[in-house]
């Protein structure tokens, strides 16, 4: 659990997202947001959506232009997320 928020904060922050350092609440709205964002950002977009599943699981099933990015490789591959210069959204499920 502390891994994925650590993952989850280190994306925000290499996208220039706010992030709460004290957040350890995976429900906290600092690093969740509402369906209705998501799909305004998604259709019109202006942020990337990241995919942390694994490989296998990615290719059964995705949200179509993810990119796949599994989990624990989030940390190293921040500076790629940042040089997008767009908000970055994850998903697990």
């Amino acid at each position: 659990m502390k891994r994925l928020m650590i993952a989850l904060m280190l994306a925000a922050a290499a996208a220039g997202l706010p992030v709460a350092a004290q957040t350890t609440d995976l429900a906290s709205p600092t690093l969740r947001i509402q369906w209705e964002e998501f799909r305004k950002a998604y259709d019109a977009k202006t942020a990337v959506v990241v995919d942390v599943r694994d490989e296998a699981s990615f290719e059964a099933g995705h949200i179509p232009g993810a990119r796949s990015i599994p989990l624990d490789q989030i940390a190293t591959r921040a500076a790629e997320l940042k040089k997008l210069n767009k908000p970055i959204l994850l998903y697990c499920a």
